[in-house]
């Protein structure tokens, strides 16, 4: 019998992991018949918008699932500094109106771009996502999830309460279970986007690796200040910020500065999802993976931070193996 991520209680993170990673190949078709664990890709994009791109699983009988690929793997400085500009734009933010609230939610604008890219996606037959489950899942009893890791875990926890919103204006009946999983994501709204997003998802879990600095931004950037302490240190590495040299440690502390003062401008402060229940550290005895240390220290530094985030080590903190995505 096949799996699901989860049942009403007891999530399982390694198939989710599984399924977020396979989003990350151009077959996930091919991927996933290759892994043989009882799922098929049943809806496909055929193209990305603006990088963002997402397929549907279905384990044959009671479950379907939304993976959402990430980003970012390949770590530096540069692509470090512009991803705040670009793929999470947190200097900017925007009302969440899925559903408005006078508690006014707000997320990045990069996580609303995100959103509408995903919401356009379509098929080989012109289906979106929205279309595709609204007319096999809903009134059939299956259950909807949602995944994602790095950006997809940040567009994971947006994408599904938007789902859920859809359905609920065009009067269809949401599933009584509607899990959403997500790994090493960032934070995409502010407080009561939070709270609004725990209430309708009680089924809904946050794994981070304590050490992975991208969980960390957008609400405890200061913390990637301190990290991989003793080797290499933020604070014996220099790297040129504008047009100033200084530490990474102040370059990163410098970017938190400037996203408090955006938070300020909307008098609206990023925060995670699952504040009470479902947010799980991992690899909480805070591992460092080997790195080439003939390297620069700042390149060693980033080695670190890739390595710590990559999808073959979350995948290695349940047990399981890296995923191989099918040749195309």
């Amino acid at each position: 019998m096949s799996t699901t991520i989860c049942n009403p209680s007891s999530p399982n993170p390694g198939l989710a992991m599984t399924l977020a990673a396979t989003a990350y190949c151009t077959d996930p078709v091919t991927t996933l018949n290759n892994l043989n664990n009882g799922w098929t890709a049943v809806w496909v994009a055929t193209t990305d918008i603006n990088g963002n791109i997402a397929f549907i699983a279905y384990n044959g009988s009671s479950q379907y699932v939304v993976a959402i690929r990430g980003s970012l793997l390949n770590f530096s400085w540069q692509a470090f500094d512009n991803w705040f500009v670009q793929d999470l734009n947190v200097y900017k933010q925007t009302a969440w109106i899925y559903p408005a609230s006078d508690a006014q939610p707000m997320i990045s604008q990069g996580s609303s771009d995100g959103l509408n890219d995903l919401s356009q996606l379509v098929s080989a037959t012109g289906q979106t996502i929205y279309q595709y489950l609204a007319a096999n899942a809903i009134g059939n009893d299956i259950s909807i999830g949602v995944v994602g890791h790095s950006l997809g875990g940040n567009l994971a926890t947006v994408f599904a309460p938007w789902l859920l919103y859809q359905l609920q204006q065009n009067k269809l009946t949401p599933p009584a279970l509607f899990p959403v999983l997500t790994f090493a994501a960032p934070t995409a709204g502010n407080q009561a986007f939070a709270e609004a997003y725990d209430k309708s998802f009680p089924a809904s879990w946050r794994y981070y690796n304590e050490i992975d600095l991208v969980p960390m931004a957008s609400d405890s950037l200061r913390s990637a200040e301190q990290l991989y302490s003793p080797a290499p240190e933020a604070s014996s590495i220099e790297t040129t910020y504008g047009k100033v040299t200084v530490t990474l440690q102040k370059a990163i502390g410098l970017i938190a500065d400037s996203i408090d003062i955006s938070e300020l401008h909307y008098g609206s402060y990023y925060a995670q999802t699952n504040q009470s229940n479902g947010s799980i550290a991992l690899n909480t005895s805070k591992t460092l993976n080997p790195v080439d240390t003939s390297k620069p220290l700042i390149e060693q530094w980033f080695d670190q931070v890739a390595s710590q985030h990559v999808q073959s080590t979350y995948l290695s903190f349940f047990g399981l193996s890296p995923v191989t995505c099918a040749s195309t």
